[in-house]
Formats: C-alpha cells, structure tokens, sequence
C-alpha cells in the first residue's frame, strides 16, 4: 500500500508471523521523489542526487531559480496574461494540486498554469500545460508541457532543459496516452521556442536509468566538475573524493577518461602520478600520449602541491591595460554593473590604477551603463582588455546587439578581449581541482574583502539594494566586481613572472 504525500511516500510491508509473540510486522521504507528539477541535480553531479536522499537539503529560492534557468512567478505569469486567459493551480498539497491539474486536463482547458503531473514517485510540475489537437485518452486533444525560462534562442536549449521536457513527455504519456514529440520553452518576450524529444529519447532513457539506479541505493562514480560547485552537498563531495585520492579529483578529467584509467589499474591521484607513462599508455585506447602526458603532469602537481609551467606565458606590451568583468541578474534579465580595473603608465616609468563601475541602478538603466562603458572602449580601442571566462563575451555581445555601440568598442571588442582562463589553462597547470578565478586567484594569495564574495551573493545584494534602497547593499556588489578585476590582473601579473 502506497500511502502519504508524493514528497514523502512510504510502501508499508505487512507480514504475519506463526509465532504467537509476534502477529504483525510494519517496516517503512523511503521512496525518494524524482522530479524535473532532479535532471539538472544529476547534470550538475550526479552524487547531489545520491545525498539528497540522504540529507535533504534544499536550495535556497534564488538558487533553485538560478539552478534550470527559471524566471520569477511574478514574471512567469505576466508572461501567460500577455497570452490570455488561463487556469491557475496555486494548491500547496501536491495531490490536491495534482487531482486539479486532471480535472482541468479532462475539461479541455485552453491553457493550465501551475499544474502537477504524478505517477507513482516521479513528480513533475511544468510551468505551462497547452492543449493541442490530435487524439488522446481525453478526447480530440492532448497536453503538451512549456516552461518559461530565461532563454531567447533556440541555441540555448541545452539538454538539461530536453532532459525536463522529455520527462513532462513520459508523464503525460501516463495521464492521457500520448506522449509529446515535441518540447517547449516559452522566452520572457513571448517567443515559443521548439525542440525535439524523439531523437532525444535515447539519451533520455539512458540518463533516467542512471538516476533510478542511483535512487535505489548505487553510489555514482567519484567526478569534481564546475557543476559541483552548485549543489549544497559539494564540500562532502569533496572531502569524499580527496579521502579516497580519486582519479576524478582531477581537473576537466572526463568521466570516459575516469573509467578508462580505472580499467587500466590507476584508481588514485598517487597511482597515476607515479605510473610508467610508456607502459600505461599501452594499456589505453582512447587517451593518447600527450593527453596521458598532460593528465599525469596534473597527477604530480596535486601530489607535490606546486603548479607546472607547461609552456611560457607572454602577452603583449601595453602602456594603457584594462581589467573588465560584469555582474548580472538573470532573473531579471538585467547587466548591473560594467567594472573596470584601467591600469596606466606614467611618465616616470610606473603604473597607476583607477577602478571605475558603470552602474544600472535600476534594470531599466542597463542600457545607460552599458553606453558608458561603451564609449570607454571607444576611446582606448587599442588597449588589451583582460577578462576571465567566457561570460563576459556573452553579455557584451548581447549589449551590442540590443543597445549598439560606438566603432571603436566593437573593434575593441572584435580584437583585444583576452579570456585569461582560456589563455592560460593550457600554460599553466594548477595543483587543485577547479581553476575558477577565486581558485587561482586564492592560489597565488589574492583574497577577496567579503568573506561571502560570489556570483550568487552579488545578485542576492542587487535584490536587496532594488528592495529597499539601503546602499551599504550596492557598495557590496560594487566592492565584490572591484576584487574580482583586481583579482584578473594579480593574476595575469603572476603568470607572467612563471617564465
């Protein structure tokens, strides 16, 4: 017998006994939920779904958003009021919610919002439900599932939103008989976004087999990636993972990679650092000498705790430098903040430095901050621009592409944007797991002033400062973009002075 809320069902086992002290037996067992927020869980890391059902800890609402590219209810639902009038489902009991959802389902609603789908412990609850014709068990219609996520283009769709969608699709293939072949997004604007589900369903089923597998008790394999960094669990991942020395401490080592060493007895950091490379090589098919050769030099970093210059680091000579990085409100769809470390010679010989932050006090002064640090560019369109990381080039070519900008910054930006992390990743090797820029920075000694500095505690101020105008809150944000280009530029200085 299946009783409680999907959340927290227990299958209760009766059993009687011939002997007469012990008539009856209860034993109640935990059936974890699989949801669509489970997909991207298990993208990210595949052990946060495995300590999930464990410890239970739950991401806090801005992170939960942040984490599949969601909107603000708010948000979402002026969307769906710009489309016409819809069913709402604002139930708290998920089985309340559900039965509603059905209901709403059997009557042909146009458009259901907030609806729950359940089916033994899978529970999914998309945005958006949108009656389409065709048959089904219903009748002349079925349900086709949309989420409203903050992305414009088809090209964003990646596969943890096909992976949400494919899982609605299963579903509602056991509510009304029919299973999509298709999968929506709706964009903030308005825009529906299409994306196929069937030539997707391999990878689907591949990748629910390895969450069931996991939910039944299998340990996944000990792998760090950036992704670990947004589960709650990622410091016990870590810790578990430096315990054991395993090859997945690594870093960007490939899961394919992880399990063909492992195949050829190197299980530990230690194994593969002391390994006879000519020998191991041997006994691999897919990984060749120099990639062995690269990995095994990572291998004797870890163990001697010192980084290894894999190839000289130049860049070119400037009197004028700037350092450059931007903060962002996804939820908003908002660039808050254009930072500049401007770094200049002067006439004795010597540098000075000035940081300037071209500030959207508002999301609608965006395009304002985004002008003025346009004509910046303009008027140095000749000197190098150092950044970490692909986002920035993301965020400016938006901002170009929605606000314009002068001649000069789209050459500047055309031709002297240095991604530092890419420049140096295969320069320099880092005895540590992730080479993020407060993991490299904090390497050579840089420490940020606000012990909570981050990208998702930026945004959390920026909330705080739109809420109520209390400017300690900006200065935070303004103060953690100022670390983060000073940070940029200790680190470009450092890895010049490696030879």
């Amino acid at each position: 017998d299946v009783r409680g809320k999907p959340e927290q069902r227990y299958v209760i086992f009766s059993f009687s006994s011939t002997l007469p002290s012990r008539s009856y037996s209860l034993y109640h067992i935990r059936m974890k939920t699989l949801t669509e927020k489970t997909f991207f869980h298990f993208v990210k890391c595949p052990r946060w779904v495995s300590r999930d059902i464990i410890h239970g800890k739950e991401l806090d609402k801005l992170e939960d958003l942040l984490l599949d590219d969601s909107v603000f209810p708010e948000i979402r639902l002026g969307v769906l009021k710009s489309r016409g009038e819809f069913e709402h489902i604002t139930d708290e009991d998920q089985d309340d919610a559900a039965m509603r959802t059905l209901s709403f389902m059997k009557s042909g609603a146009k458009t259901i919002a907030g609806g729950v789908l359940i089916d033994e412990h899978w529970v999914g609850r998309p945005d958006v439900l949108e009656r389409v014709e065709g048959k089904s068990d219903l009748g002349d219609y079925y349900y086709v599932a949309v989420d409203v996520k903050r992305l414009h283009i088809a090209e964003q769709i990646k596969d943890p939103h096909k992976l949400q969608g494919a899982f609605y699709a299963e579903l509602l293939f056991r509510v009304q008989g029919v299973k999509p072949n298709s999968g929506y997004i709706l964009s903030p604007e308005g825009a529906i976004l299409r994306y196929d589900l069937e030539s997707f369903e391999a990878d689907f089923a591949l990748t629910l087999s390895e969450i069931e597998k996991i939910l039944a008790g299998e340990e996944p394999a000990h792998i760090l990636t950036s992704g670990c960094k947004t589960s709650p669990y990622f410091a016990m991942c870590v810790d578990e993972t430096e315990s054991c020395d395993d090859i997945g401490l690594l870093n960007r080592i490939q899961r394919e990679e992880v399990d063909e060493l492992k195949r050829a007895g190197v299980s530990t950091v230690l194994e593969l650092a002391l390994a006879d490379s000519k020998m191991l090589s041997q006994k691999l098919l897919d990984i060749d000498d120099e990639r062995l050769r690269f990995l095994q030099t990572q291998a004797i970093a870890m163990k001697e705790r010192l980084h290894k210059v894999w190839e000289k680091v130049e860049f070119q000579k400037s009197d004028y430098e700037i350092y450059f990085d931007v903060e962002s409100d996804p939820l908003r769809d908002a660039d808050y903040l254009f930072g500049v470390l401007i770094v200049e010679k002067t006439a004795d010989g010597s540098f000075s430095e000035r940081y300037e932050a071209f500030i959207a006090e508002r999301p609608e002064d965006e395009g304002k901050a985004f002008t003025a640090f346009a004509a910046l560019l303009d008027e140095h369109q000749d000197a190098p621009v150092y950044h970490f990381g692909w986002y920035e080039i993301s965020v400016l070519s938006r901002m170009m592409e929605r606000y314009g900008a002068p001649e000069g910054a789209k050459q500047s930006f055309a031709n002297n944007f240095i991604d530092l992390n890419a420049f140096l990743r295969g320069k320099i090797i880092f005895p540590l797991s992730f080479y993020s820029l407060k993991d490299l920075a904090r390497y050579i000694g840089f420490e940020w002033r606000a012990e909570d500095a981050g990208g998702v505690n930026s945004i959390r101020w920026y909330h705080e400062w739109l809420e109520t105008g209390n400017r300690a809150f900006l200065e935070l944000f303004r103060q953690y973009n100022e670390d983060d280009v000073r940070a940029t530029r200790k680190l470009k200085e450092w890895a010049e002075e490696q030879g």
